[in-house]
């Protein structure tokens, strides 16, 4: 684990600054959603989560829900990372929706198993990472679930953002800083 949780070498107020001064680049298809996922990340964060955001995207580009990780702010709810925050606010505000195959989630840091096993069973099309969780990520290695949910995830696209360097290094970042001091947090519960 040392390895993977070292020091982070921005601060916060660092990572805001550059994310509000930051132009989504058209090189990078992804590029204006991870910035949101990544603005939620750090509001997330500043709240005293861990840094971790998310958005829901329709077919046309429009982003239809944003949230980040709450699962300690503003108390204590395991089930709420980012991504499960972004699907239970949508879901409650759109009852009707036929389906979700045709949506894409971004968000700034590889879903965890939980995560992804409520993404396959939304049906939700395309999730998309800026950065890996080597260690707790789900989405790189879908081949670990067990059979039936490796079939059903084999209906959706899990990958990697196309999404510039920089906000890669700062989806980065904003984990670093609360990754080391929440993990210690999360293991004396």
């Amino acid at each position: 684990m040392a390895d993977y949780y070292h020091v982070a070498g921005l601060s916060l107020e660092e990572i805001e600054a550059r994310l509000a001064s930051y132009t989504p680049d058209s090189r990078w298809a992804h590029d204006r959603w991870i910035l949101i996922a990544i603005q939620e990340a750090v509001a997330g964060a500043k709240e005293g989560n861990f840094a971790v955001g998310a958005c829901l995207v329709d077919a046309s580009g429009r982003v239809v829900q944003r949230a980040h990780n709450q699962m300690f702010y503003p108390y204590f709810r395991s089930d709420l990372h980012a991504e499960m925050n972004v699907m239970t606010k949508f879901e409650t505000r759109r009852k009707n929706i036929g389906g979700l195959r045709e949506f894409s989630l971004f968000t700034s840091l590889e879903p965890c198993p939980m995560c992804v096993v409520r993404l396959i069973t939304a049906g939700v099309g395309k999730i998309y990472h800026a950065v890996r969780d080597v260690e707790s990520g789900m989405a790189a290695t879908l081949e670990r679930l067990t059979p039936v949910w490796v079939q059903l995830a084999q209906r959706l696209e899990f990958a990697e953002a196309d999404c510039s360097p920089e906000l890669k290094d700062l989806a980065m970042q904003a984990w670093l800083v609360t990754a080391n001091d929440r993990q210690a947090k999360v293991g004396q519960r």
